[in-house]
């Protein structure tokens, strides 16, 4: 979450021998109340006739709140491919914190929200925790890691190399790439008529909607500023899974503040 799976969505869809979900976030995987909506209902997200097809749920990297995600995945799809985009786990979690006072779904203050270890922005910025899950299913060749950072500086080879794991030959429209998807320079805080109108609904088209029609109601507000101590827990909080990572992978992750 927060780490760039749209913009890495659109730019996959961009190829023409793949079809991607007609809602970005299935969630299929993401418990067992979702997976028993049955595999017809999740193939009809997906148009036939392309080599692959292909989803973006943040949600599955989030063990903590969602056991279980990976072996219910691979109980249906045990030859997939995977690929995780990760960003620099301090900015992601403050990030993550942002959107969720945006949603309306947080009130603490930024130090407050992070000064617990079993914080949610703490837990799902350990990646390596989160990607230990999948191994116990996958093995680590099905399984490609992207930094976020990356993807943003130097997106054609990036994509370039997606795509060879992927085994799709790398000829496409390139122009995409100069689109952003899902960023704002400011946020703004939903609207305590938004909020109630969203819970009730899970239709992407309606939330849409509602959306459009609540938004001159959000009012802006700054983005905190991450303070020297609130620094500090976060870093003495994520090294020990960033070095995980790092072992794991083989990659130095060396734009990162962690």
């Amino acid at each position: 979450m927060k780490g760039g799976t749209s913009s890495l969505y659109h730019y996959i869809a961009s190829h023409s021998g793949v079809t991607p979900s007609s809602v970005k976030e299935t969630n299929f995987f993401r418990s067992t109340e979702d997976f028993n909506k049955g595999t017809d209902w999740y193939k009809s997200l997906f148009r036939a006739g392309q080599l692959l097809a292909f989803e973006a749920s943040p949600n599955y990297t989030k063990r903590h709140l969602f056991p279980g995600v990976p072996q219910r995945m691979h109980s249906l799809l045990p030859n997939i491919k995977l690929i995780c985009i990760l960003r620099d786990p301090i900015d992601r979690a403050v990030s993550h914190y942002v959107h969720n006072v945006a949603h309306g779904r947080e009130s603490r203050s930024l130090s407050e929200a992070i000064n617990d270890p079993q914080s949610n922005y703490i837990l799902t910025s350990k990646y390596y925790y989160q990607i230990e899950a999948f191994l116990e299913y996958y093995s680590g060749d099905q399984i490609l890691l992207i930094e976020s950072e990356r993807l943003k500086s130097k997106t054609s080879s990036v994509m370039d190399e997606v795509f060879r794991f992927l085994d799709l030959n790398p000829e496409y429209n390139k122009s995409v790439y100069a689109k952003t998807f899902h960023a704002s320079s400011k946020k703004k805080r939903r609207s305590r008529l938004e909020q109630t109108l969203s819970h009730r609904t899970q239709n992407p088209y309606t939330l849409a909607g509602i959306r459009l029609i609540t938004a001159p109601f959000r009012r802006s507000f700054e983005r905190p500023s991450l303070s020297p101590a609130d620094r500090a827990v976060l870093t003495e909080a994520l090294a020990p899974d960033i070095e995980k990572l790092r072992r794991f992978s083989g990659l130095s992750f060396s734009s990162w503040s962690v």
